[in-house]
């Protein structure tokens, strides 16, 4: 090999791997010590209850891409894989389903690979990965259809004011890169995070927030950091670092790389290079799954508490740290002990939820913390029915 064409070789490995933070005065810190599980669910949870989601013929679900709830609404939308949207109220009522929205038509969603919801029009924002976004009501009455030119496919979107959006594009297109786009004038602010250890090895379905009137972003992937969105200066600050102490993920020891990178060359054309950063990053999730090393697959926050879902390699159901940022408290249900928990989707108030089939609930949750009547509505699941929301309520 020449000299011109190894100092390429080396230019490209070190473009695609990441740049971590140094853990500042500023960042939060959370010690987190996977070895001392919890032995009583109850020094934790005070309460749990479910909330079965109403099985008619029009509300069916099939399988689950993403669920998210919001408390102002009292509503959660599950988006399947078939790309279909449903709305169930707080108390598992069906509202309704995009199916009859789906399509090709002026007011028809199309290709829709993400949601959010929109709490300046009270409804919810349906993403096709080609920048368009669909707004609809909660029983999807058309509301707008807004249009985001981008250099690549869009991954995620969240609305910061009527007119302004941040998005996010797959690992590959950009070196961890996220967009501020203001639909008004026209303007686009590119701001840069760090800290990606790998972009494969992930559960996550959402790496946007809103708690109160702040924003915040948690990067998909093997990253530890969170962060908050400076909405005025079109930036992320990192303010908290999950610190796994020695089963933390050293990336000087993978092979491959983390992240993409923008190679200037249009998302529809074939591109070597990023054919070569495409491998790599395969090549660094299939080491890390198949090494045995600790990973949080899920992770997210609200003021008073921090959630981790982690694992190791492929066996096992995995661990959940659970953080009290006000007491400064953590709890660990780690395979099946205390007892057997469902990876979270969400926390509000002090509300974990999770979401599972009908059938699997009594081995998911502590029969101890549950009242007569939420026993009595267990019992009457049937193995057909639509899913069931699990609602672990935490100590406070």
């Amino acid at each position: 090999m020449s000299k011109i064409s190894i100092i390429i070789l080396l230019i490209i490995i070190c473009s695609c791997s990441s740049d971590k933070l140094r853990v500042s005065d500023n960042i939060e810190r959370i010690p987190i010590d996977i070895h001392d599980v919890s032995h009583d669910a109850s020094s934790f949870i005070e309460k749990i209850e479910i909330i079965p989601l109403e099985t008619t013929d029009s509300s069916l679900i099939g399988n689950i891409g993403k669920i998210m709830y919001d408390k102002n609404m009292d509503m959660y939308a599950i988006l399947g894989r078939n790309q279909i949207v449903s709305t169930f109220s707080g108390n598992g009522s069906f509202i309704a389903t995009s199916k009859n929205v789906k399509g090709e038509g002026p007011k028809e969603h199309n290709m829709v690979l993400n949601m959010q919801f929109n709490p300046y029009v009270k409804g919810l924002d349906l993403l096709n990965p080609y920048g368009i976004i669909y707004t609809y009501s909660p029983t999807f009455k058309f509301i707008s259809k807004k249009n985001i030119k981008s250099r690549f496919f869009l991954e995620a979107s969240m609305a910061l004011s009527p007119d302004e959006y941040i998005i996010t594009f797959p690992a590959i297109w950009t070196n961890q890169e996220v967009d501020f786009v203001n639909l008004k004038t026209n303007q686009t602010n590119v701001t840069n995070y760090s800290g990606t250890i790998s972009s494969g090895n992930t559960m996550d379905r959402e790496c946007f927030y809103r708690n109160g009137d702040n924003f915040y972003f948690v990067p998909k992937g093997l990253n530890y950091y969170f962060y908050q969105i400076d909405q005025t200066e079109k930036k992320l600050i990192p303010i908290i670092y999950l610190d796994f102490g020695d089963s933390e993920i050293q990336e000087e020891d993978l092979p491959g790389c983390a992240v993409g990178e923008d190679t200037g060359v249009e998302r529809t054309k074939s591109d070597n290079k990023r054919d070569y950063l495409i491998k790599g990053m395969q090549e660094r999730s299939q080491f890390i799954r198949e090494g045995n090393l600790l990973v949080p697959l899920i992770k997210f926050f609200n003021d008073d508490y921090i959630y981790v879902y982690f694992a190791r390699g492929r066996k096992g159901y995995g661990g959940h740290y659970i953080y009290n940022r006000r007491k400064k408290q953590s709890f660990l249900v780690n395979e099946d002990k205390p007892f057997i928990m469902h990876p979270c989707f969400g926390i509000v108030d002090n509300v974990l939820m999770a979401i599972c089939d009908a059938y699997y609930v009594p081995k998911l949750v502590d029969s101890d913390l549950m009242s007569s009547e939420e026993i009595y509505k267990m019992e009457q699941l049937k193995e057909e029915d639509n899913p069931v929301i699990l609602k672990y309520y935490l100590r406070k």
